[in-house]
């Protein structure tokens, strides 16, 4: 009689369960539970499945009484119409409310909301299984999706940047991330130069005079503002003059705990 053969268990099955052991408790959980961008995702998805929200004929996206009522019910609220002088600016498309379109990109490339032209957004049964999971995991879920789904050039569209990021950039800036030591600072300037350094990433523009502020500032749009809005990095800024008045640039910058446990989710799937 011969002996069944035990199936091994999946290695990335493993190391799941050792990542559940590490950082699925009380603080963890209440610390993602209370992220604005995870509590804000809550909000988009349960509008959309309480609500018939008809895509715009052109790109898809959401029509504008609906971002007006959707953002409204966001923890912060962003600014949608902008006053200079005696002009006041009104809302043109949800692609210039970052928030809501950042959150708009995860839910339909997490296949949570289906989205097409001129077609009513439909609430998947994949974003019933999102709200249905712990706070944690959902925020883990997020930043992967943006990790090796999302075109990061979302959150810094300039021409200089061309149509995609070098080989490999997001693998390696994990890497360079989870090098760092946990609630240290982080000289900004040194981080983005040798990222930009190790990955080869490139501006270009025709005009190169400015190329490493652009540059630098794709790691601060694309990467540390990222980590900010999902509570995984702190960021610390000094005013410096400009002109008659003073700018707040970015210095510094620590992975939180909260960070650390993302960036070690996302890692996870990294050979997925």
């Amino acid at each position: 009689m011969h002996r069944r053969s035990r199936k091994k268990p999946d290695p990335t099955v493993r190391r799941f369960r050792a990542w559940m052991q590490q950082y699925h408790h009380a603080e963890m959980i209440h610390r993602a539970e209370a992220l604005p961008l995870r509590r804000d995702m809550v909000t988009l998805l349960t509008f959309v499945r309480d609500n018939k929200i008809v895509g715009t004929q052109s790109t898809g996206n959401m029509p504008l009484k609906a971002v007006r009522e959707v953002t409204a019910r966001f923890v912060n609220p962003p600014q949608l119409d902008h006053t200079i002088g005696d002009h006041t600016y009104k809302l043109r498309t949800e692609a210039n409310v970052w928030p809501l379109y950042f959150l708009h990109n995860l839910a339909e490339i997490g296949g949570m909301l289906a989205i097409a032209p001129a077609r009513r957004w439909r609430f998947t049964p994949r974003g019933s299984e999102f709200l249905g999971t712990s706070p944690l995991l959902q925020v883990s879920y997020l930043l992967t999706i943006w990790w090796y789904q999302v075109n990061w050039l979302v959150a810094y569209p300039f021409e200089g940047m061309g149509d995609e990021l070098p080989p490999a950039f997001n693998v390696t800036t994990l890497a360079h991330l989870r090098s760092l030591p946990t609630g240290t600072p982080i000289s900004f300037q040194e981080f983005a130069d040798g990222l930009i350094e190790e990955t080869g990433l490139t501006w270009t523009a025709p005009d190169l005079s400015d190329a490493a502020m652009l540059l630098r500032g794709s790691i601060r749009q694309m990467v540390i503002r990222i980590l900010a809005d999902f509570g995984a990095a702190e960021r610390e800024y000094r005013e410096e003059p400009l002109g008659k008045g003073t700018i707040s640039r970015l210095v510094a910058f620590e992975i939180s705990p909260l960070g650390e446990a993302l960036l070690d989710a996302v890692s996870l799937m990294e050979t997925r």
